[in-house]
């Protein structure tokens, strides 16, 4: 046992310093006093098969297994005796589905789950995380409430403070002086619509109103009143030029613009979108969703995802993935799967199956590791640090619709680069 974990921890970790403690410990401690890892180590994970991120949620899921099948590779190679087992489960996108997987999970013996992916998700099982000490992994979860220091919650995305302002810049560099702002009725949404709502102020904008909707609503309403809003702003004199509508949302973007494409005047101001509609196929997709993707064409639909930087692992993430799904994966695949390698790593260093020891070594772990995301660096909180933001909407090129990325947000400057 002793030569298998320290081939991989050689390889992995040591020389890209992990932190002299636990190599020391590790090192010197006699082959005596320890158990050791063998067998089977299960790894719960909560992913939205279907429901609003079900796409995200493909995404995630390659991602994991990918990491899975890599892993694994690894430990034959290095002679482990061990190897990891990813059980999944369908949160169906649904706070209440996921906790009640979370306590399957549970039932199992299960002490590290990777997901959920909505905050709101994440929200329903951070208090029976924290009573178990089961420790989670979010490859997506954004929203601001959930960025606490010295929980069990780490999450390999950055969250909405960043995004918010990137979102702000974005709408605030086109010219445009007045937002609708329309947003799910959850955590996330409402943790979106502040984060927004004050930096495009500070900008010198105005937030002519805010529109909540939940996750169960009518979109034929709902696209009603943000007529109305608009309509009432160019009654007071401002531009359709300078109007912009803010969107957050998941998949329920699909059903909005269906309902929004009635109306000409919505077709006539900018949209723009969040994390959750980025790379949506549905908005992209001529034949089976025309009336939605003229939509989002003729309203230069752009959308924000967090950038982080293209490593070769990222390619190979990128080219293994697209073969599974036929299409590019969002940024969330590649967090997805350094986690998987992250905790085995983080397993390795332990060399037991106890959830709080790897939550005491994760972050070293993760900043030494240098994978799909590159190195992972988190913050206070275990929550990721990167900040730029990739800005990206549908472009029809030849009859043919694709998602594209066409600006991006630098945090360091506060500025906008537009490449198209």
């Amino acid at each position: 046992m002793r030569k298998e974990v320290l081939a991989a921890l050689m390889v992995a970790i040591f020389l890209v310093g992990i932190g002299a403690g636990y190599a020391l410990n590790f090192l010197l401690a006699p082959a005596k006093e320890e158990v050791g890892l063998t067998g089977t180590i299960k790894i719960g994970v909560l992913v939205a098969l279907t429901g609003g991120l079900s796409s995200y949620g493909e995404d995630c899921k390659a991602g994991w297994e990918l990491g899975e099948e890599d892993v694994n590779a690894f430990l034959k190679a290095a002679g482990a005796t061990w190897r990891i087992d990813l059980e999944f489960e369908d949160t169906e996108t649904s706070p209440e589905v996921t906790l009640t997987k979370f306590e399957t999970l549970l039932s199992r013996g299960i002490k590290i789950v990777l997901g959920p992916m909505a905050s709101g998700e994440v929200l329903a099982i951070k208090e029976r995380a924290e009573a178990e000490n089961v420790l989670i992994i979010s490859p997506s979860s954004t929203a601001v409430q959930l960025a606490i220091p010295g929980d069990n919650i780490f999450r390999f995305v950055a969250v909405d403070t960043w995004q918010g302002a990137a979102i702000a810049k974005m709408i605030h560099s086109l010219g445009i002086t007045h937002i609708v702002s329309v947003y799910l009725s959850n955590p996330w949404g409402e943790g979106l619509d502040l984060a927004v709502s004050n930096r495009f102020t500070e900008l010198g904008g105005t937030v002519v109103a805010h529109i909540p909707f939940p996750s169960t609503f009518d979109p034929a309403a709902l696209a009603e009143q943000i007529k109305s809003k608009v309509e009432e702003t160019i009654a007071g004199g401002v531009s359709k030029k300078k109007i912009g509508i803010f969107l957050a949302s998941y998949g329920e973007a699909v059903q909005i613009f269906s309902h929004a494409a009635g109306y000409p005047i919505l077709s006539e101001v900018r949209w723009f979108g969040t994390d959750g509609t980025v790379m949506l196929p549905e908005i992209a997709d001529l034949t089976e969703h025309p009336t939605e993707t003229r939509f989002a064409l003729a309203t230069n639909f752009t959308s924000t995802i967090f950038k982080i930087t293209e490593t070769p692992k990222f390619e190979y993430v990128k080219s293994e993935i697209k073969k599974k799904l036929g299409r590019e994966p969002t940024v969330y695949a590649y967090g997805s799967y350094d986690s998987v390698w992250v905790v085995a790593l983080a397993l390795a260093v332990v060399n037991k199956y106890d959830a709080m020891k790897i939550k005491e070594v994760l972050p070293q772990v993760a900043s030494s590791y240098y994978g799909a995301m590159g190195n992972i660096m988190l913050d206070e909180n275990g929550d990721y640090s990167g900040a730029d933001f990739s800005l990206w909407r549908p472009v029809e090129v030849n009859g043919v619709v694709e998602w594209r990325e066409v600006g991006v947000y630098r945090s360091a400057t506060d500025t906008v680069e537009w490449l198209v």
